[in-house]
């Protein structure tokens, strides 16, 4: 805590890249002064989350697609991504399949992927909705809203002000084990994976959480399915196979090798969830990384193989893939593999951020701050052109046999950011008149652009008003207009116009 104050006052008036470097005197400072009680007094606490010694065991769950197979993925950004997923679950329980009116879209999901807030949702709707005594629905989503909406920073300082600066300043302790500690004891009772295995049991959607290892480079996957899931699929080594990055990495590194558990063989079954959920958070600078310790070497071929002891820091997963597309169509792909042709659907769910362009008002102020948030910002643009070419290339995969397995694998976009029916012609009316007396008195126009500017400012942090919950609410419906077969664009902007009906 003292620590962290002191760095505030220092680093403010560097509006420069200096501020980086008085940053990083200054930690080194204190990791200096820290370091006795860290290491001797407090005998290296929290040094590293897995701290027991069982090796892997394997505690997956076979799913069961039924007759579709669907995976939603989950975007990084805070609690605006956080409260945007729950606030989509809620509709697709509204949504029936294929005119099922007893099955609904949610129903039908099988595996969630998921990064950074995403996976603060992901983790609470797995645990939470298939608990042994479940609420009924309706109940549910009021309260899993209410709880992705809570102020979790307002907490944190709070704990920070009251005393956990002493862990933060004696020990490895830091501010993702604070948020863990903040949501277990608000709801996921210190449960581990152990508890997530048997939600899915229950029938849960197995949950993959994304983190980025920041010790070599690699995707790391807290999921209660094993790391050689993630690195069968066929697809990932064509693709590994025409990448340039070998050139500019060390021998061995591979495009595409996710890495969790077995490949550092360890126990998953013990680890919390809060702690997978900080880890995929763990936005650099400001929590984490979540660090953990390598057992005895595995020697399963495929995967990374660690010196016993080695230690990993974990970090974001939105550096690697904000959106924890890769490793699901990894994991749906690999089953495709071995179900040529059965139908499969991915819903992406995005609530990452809307990339706007500079403003010149800014030019001359850049502080760290604005470099850590930009530069995350434009990783994250640039990851949705990857996952592009990513769909192009298994929509043309054709394997050794001469067929195609992925041809009814179908691939939705559930944005925050959709437009608006009022912003897809060139009027931009909500309503469908030429009387220039109307446009002017009710100015649809603005109250689109209103809505929309609202959604593009809702800042990426661990808490949301509740104006920006509202907005959000009204943005889910829109956006899974798609899946109801509803009329987009021009049709639905006539039927509006028609009906009386003005989308939220």
């Amino acid at each position: 805590m003292i620590r962290c104050f002191v760095c505030l006052a220092l680093v403010l008036p560097w509006l420069s890249g200096c501020g980086v470097l008085a940053g990083t005197l200054l930690d080194t400072g204190a990791q200096l002064l820290t370091y006795p009680f860290k290491e001797y007094l407090c005998l290296g606490a929290f040094r590293y989350d897995n701290t027991w010694d069982e090796p892997y065991a394997n505690i997956e769950t076979e799913p069961d697609p039924g007759e579709l197979l669907v995976g939603v993925c989950i975007s990084g950004g805070g609690s605006r991504s956080a409260y945007f997923m729950a606030s989509v679950l809620e509709q697709l329980a509204t949504i029936p399949v294929d005119g099922d009116t007893t099955r609904s879209m949610l129903d039908e999901v099988d595996v969630i992927s998921s990064v950074s807030g995403g996976s603060l949702a992901s983790a609470y709707y797995c645990l939470k909705r298939f608990e042994e005594d479940p609420r009924p629905l309706p109940v549910f989503f009021e309260e899993y809203k209410l709880d992705m909406g809570r102020n979790f920073q307002l907490r944190a300082l709070a704990r920070l002000v009251l005393g956990w600066w002493f862990l933060d300043f004696f020990t490895y302790y830091d501010r993702g084990d604070l948020l863990a500690g903040i949501w277990d004891d608000l709801f996921f009772d210190s449960a581990t994976f152990a508890d997530l295995a048997e939600s899915e049991r229950r029938g849960a959607p197995i949950l993959i959480v994304n983190g980025t290892c920041l010790s070599n480079g690699l995707k790391f996957v807290f999921s209660t399915l094993p790391d050689t899931r993630f690195n069968k699929s066929a697809l990932f080594k064509f693709l590994d196979s025409r990448g340039m990055i070998r050139y500019g990495a060390s021998a061995g590194h591979s495009d595409f090798l996710a890495m969790g558990f077995q490949s550092i063989n360890s126990d998953i079954a013990q680890y919390r969830v809060s702690k997978a959920v900080a880890a995929s958070a763990s936005v650099p600078n400001l929590l984490g990384p979540v660090t953990l310790r390598a057992g005895p070497e595995h020697g399963i071929e495929g995967l990374p193989q660690l010196p016993e002891g080695y230690l990993l820091n974990i970090t974001d997963g939105g550096i690697y893939d904000n959106y924890g597309l890769e490793s699901m169509v990894q994991v749906v792909t690999e089953y495709l593999d071995d179900h040529p042709g059965y139908p499969a659907r991915i819903l992406v769910i995005d609530g990452s951020g809307y990339f706007d362009l500079d403003a010149d008002d800014y030019a001359g102020e850049y502080n760290v701050a604005y470099y850590s948030d930009r530069t995350l910002s434009i990783s994250w643009l640039r990851t949705k052109s990857y996952m592009e070419f990513v769909f192009d290339a298994l929509r043309d995969h054709t394997d050794a046999e001469g067929r195609k397995p992925y041809e009814n694998l179908e691939y939705t976009l559930i944005s925050l950011y959709t437009p608006l029916p009022s912003q897809l012609d060139e009027v931009g009316y909500l309503i469908d008149t030429d009387d220039k007396a109307l446009q002017i008195l009710m100015r649809p126009d603005v109250l689109a652009k209103s809505v929309f500017d609202k959604l593009t400012t809702i800042q990426t942090s661990f808490a949301i008003s509740d104006e920006d919950a509202l907005a959000i609410d009204g943005a889910a419906v829109t956006a899974t207009r798609v899946l109801r077969e509803e009329p987009v664009g021009e049709e639905a902007e006539d039927e509006d116009a028609s009906t009386g009906n003005h989308p939220p």
